[in-house]
């Protein structure tokens, strides 16, 4: 695929076999990583494409050896798999990392991907993203504040939400994305065509079908432990921040949060109950200086205004927060719901309302977007 300028975008089913087949060598030569391949190209002024057909001495002189060399310059035997792959839609395709859709923001990682695989809208790589990130065991708590914080960045900003299509946090961010109409795009940790976990099969449909996947694996690629910080790298490397939703100390979203450290990016982190294991990573990366977010703008004005919707678009005008805030701040029953699970009892006997009648104003609330329903009671939104 070509733009009007003759560069190149992705590559397709139409794609020149040569071609494909060059840029496969690159990504299965062993012991040599990205950053090494790139390095090679610069020092012998030649592009990616053209590295296959280097001369033997002159590698050899960088301190390549004669197998990486011999991997280099056979042919590869996965250009079939990847053809048959790219034939099987439109929706299938490949960019790579000097071609003009390879996200600036990706080149800038210490080990990017010299190849991705793609399923869905290749130009969605353009899309400004926040990662969002957190447990896959996740609380209450956290599912409520990672739906309330989607769903008020779909009104405010033009932001996509990337993530790793995990159990837990993940999924509820892609799906929350999806229902709010905003972009999001799924990293994976195995081959784009492999859809893991399966209970998210029909996640992973809708994604392909109205976002992107990607993955620097081969189609077919199964799973793997040592996958998933590879994947993580990628997922923060495309994003401007990362936000942890919840997380453990020791736990796949903090090697996600410590890449967006390493990369120069935003790190946001949302806090909770302190007696909740789950919320020990988000509070240590608060210490160490993330961004501590209650609500949606936390995100935006540390990102800039560059990615925020005009006003106008949120139907919302300054006067009528205003009001709205003034008439919450003296609101007994809304000041009797906890950012915990409030159960109704409680929330009756502190409001001295029946219980018949409080149900009723409290689905009113919950209509409203201050209030949430939970199996234990209901937790306040916000505010």
């Amino acid at each position: 695929m070509n733009n009007k300028h003759g560069r190149l975008l992705a590559l397709t089913s139409k794609t020149d076999t040569k071609l494909l087949e060059n840029y496969l060598r690159l990504i299965q030569v062993t012991g040599v990583g990205p950053s090494t391949i790139l390095k090679t190209c610069r020092l012998l002024g030649c592009g990616l494409r053209s590295l296959c057909s280097t001369h033997n001495d002159e590698l050899i002189g960088l301190g390549w050896s004669s197998e990486q060399i011999s991997q280099l310059t056979t042919p590869n035997k996965s250009v079939n798999k990847v053809l048959s792959w790219l034939s099987k839609s439109d929706k299938h395709s490949v960019v790579c990392y000097d071609f003009e859709t390879y996200p600036e923001l990706l080149k800038q990682v210490s080990q990017p991907p010299l190849v991705l695989f793609c399923l869905g809208d290749i130009n969605l790589l353009d899309s400004p993203m926040l990662a969002i990130v957190g447990s896959r065991r996740v609380s209450t708590d956290a599912q409520i504040n990672t739906k309330t914080l989607v769903s008020q960045l779909s009104a405010c900003s033009e932001l996509a939400v990337i993530s790793g299509l995990a159990i837990g946090v993940d999924g509820i961010a892609h799906r929350q994305a999806l229902e709010s109409g905003m972009n999001t795009i799924a990293v994976l940790g195995c081959g784009v065509d492999v859809v893991y976990p399966k209970r998210h099969a029909k996640l992973y449909d809708s994604i392909a079908n109205n976002g992107l996947i990607i993955s620097e694996f081969l189609p077919g690629t199964l799973p793997q432990p040592s996958f998933f910080p590879r994947r993580n790298r990628i997922i923060s490397g495309l994003a401007l921040g990362t936000l942890v939703s919840e997380a453990r100390i020791q736990s796949g979203s903090l090697v996600t949060a410590n890449y967006a450290i390493e990369q120069n990016r935003e790190v946001f982190a949302v806090p909770s109950n302190i007696r909740n294991p789950n919320a020990e990573g988000c509070h240590w990366l608060i210490k160490q200086g993330a961004n501590l977010v209650e609500r949606a703008s936390d995100i935006t004005d540390v990102l800039g205004d560059k990615w925020t919707k005009q006003a106008s678009l949120s139907g919302i005008s300054s006067q009528t927060t205003k009001k709205t805030n003034q008439s919450l701040a003296s609101d007994l029953l809304l000041d009797s719901v906890g950012y915990e699970s409030t159960p109704v009892d409680l929330i009756a006997q502190r409001t001295g309302i029946s219980i018949s009648d409080l149900l009723g104003q409290l689905l009113e609330y919950e209509l409203r977007g201050l209030v949430a329903s939970t199996s234990e009671g209901y937790v306040k939104l916000g505010g």
